[in-house]
């Protein structure tokens, strides 16, 4: 089911649950897929969320208008306002959506390094690596969003008016905390830390490729990310 977001309301509860994204445990649901998905089967509310990701992604929340969102959704400004009642609203569910998303997902990419522990600083390397090159392809699917979600609510400044989606952002990354729970044998509070460490490594590097197309964020800066996020874990 979805839900319309009437004027005024500043709700945090998705327009559209999980389970109506198709995100089903161990499955692969993308972000985008889900919505074009749900639109091909006629959900107004998944056409303007798809229409507004490439608007907000290629200039911003500032740099974008209701009018071309709505005109390219084949509906007119009112219908958009009715569905979310402000440009805000309708960026608040897009990243909502994406959250969701993106919780699911590293729920689906840790699970498989929760079964045992790592015997050996070589374990937990190679463990640290294959869930880093995971990651990174789930930040390089939508690198110009996932880029402006990072700049606007993960490290929100003093006047942003987004900085009430922060916690849903941790709670997205929880997942990771988990991880690190597991693997470093660190309590709770400490694994958040030093999952604010890693995303802050990776999303350095996720501003570097937006800021030069030609720099791939290979193997080999994969590595050298985990090898720097292992050494302040290990305090070398």
């Amino acid at each position: 089911m979805s839900q319309i977001i009437a004027p005024g309301n500043d709700t945090l509860i998705p327009v559209f649950s999980p389970e109506r994204l198709g995100l089903t445990p161990g499955g692969e649901a993308r972000f985008r897929g889900a919505l074009e998905r749900i639109a091909a089967d006629g959900e107004l509310k998944a056409k303007l969320l798809l229409a507004a990701l490439d608007h907000f992604a290629a200039r911003g929340f500032d740099g974008v208008q209701v009018k071309e969102v709505a005109e390219e959704a084949g509906v007119s400004k009112p219908t958009l306002y009715y569905h979310f009642g402000s440009k805000e609203g309708l960026f608040r569910q897009l990243c909502l959506v994406a959250l969701a998303v993106t919780e699911q997902r590293l729920r689906d990419m840790v699970a498989p390094h929760l079964v045992a522990k790592p015997v050996d600083a070589a374990a937990v390397r190679a463990s640290a690596l294959a869930l880093s090159a995971s990651y990174v392809d789930l930040l390089m699917e939508l690198p110009q969003f996932t880029g402006f979600i990072l700049r606007a609510i993960a490290v929100p400044g003093p006047d942003s008016t987004f900085r009430d989606l922060m916690p849903l952002v941790e709670r997205a990354l929880s997942p990771l905390g988990l991880y690190v729970n597991h693997a470093f044998n660190l309590d709770f509070e400490q694994a958040r830390k030093e999952v604010m460490v890693y995303t802050a490594i990776f999303g350095a590097l996720l501003e570097e490729h937006l800021r030069r197309p030609d720099y791939a964020i290979d193997a080999g800066e994969i590595a050298w990310a985990v090898d720097r996020w292992l050494r302040g874990i290990q305090g070398t």
